[in-house]
């Protein structure tokens, strides 16, 4: 007598071994394209450093600024930012400072202030037509110009603002543009 088998002729028990592999790796394959072609906003990424940056550099000026007893400001220009200090002749950059420097953005990076209110007026300043003035004023008394600062890049949708307000109180914000 023979045996019968427990599965009868032309059906199948189940996949290969070999094809569950090509199946997997064909997953593997279209999971990696998709990745791809989700990749990061480079730019919003750059964008987001830059504005964490300034932050951190506003609120160490600030902590200087009072332990010092010194008047700080901050003049941005279209390809960044500096710091200065007020000095007999006027605002100054510091020469020596190594955190407290000049920093130049990316090209993609622009930076847009809108600045709260008027400057205040220091007694001992010399007034001089040519003289540097700062936008951004970083008191010893721990105040602060209020103002906002958009990072922001005609590459990327993403916008940053960075917002300061007169107690030196800090907060960031992402945005989109339309």
């Amino acid at each position: 007598m023979r045996a019968h088998p427990a599965v009868p002729a032309g059906v199948a028990a189940g996949f290969t071994l070999l094809e569950l592999m090509v199946v997997l790796v064909l997953v593997g394959i279209i999971f990696t394209f998709a990745m791809l072609s989700f990749g990061g906003d480079d730019i919003a990424e750059m964008m987001e450093e830059e504005t964490r940056r300034l932050e951190t550099l506003i609120r160490l000026a600030a902590d200087e600024s009072v332990i010092r007893g010194q008047e700080l400001a901050i003049r941005f220009t279209g390809e960044g930012y500096e710091f200065m200090e007020l000095q007999e002749t006027g605002w100054q950059v510091p020469e020596n400072d190594r955190l407290l420097r000049a920093h130049t953005l990316p090209p993609e990076v622009q930076v847009r202030l809108q600045v709260e209110g008027d400057a205040p007026v220091f007694p001992d300043q010399q007034s001089d037509e040519n003289a540097v003035t700062p936008q951004v004023f970083i008191l010893s008394s721990g105040e602060v110009t209020p103002f906002t600062a958009v990072f922001e890049s005609r590459q990327s949708p993403a916008q940053f603002h960075l917002d300061v307000t007169v107690m030196g109180e800090i907060n960031m914000e992402r945005a989109q543009t339309l």
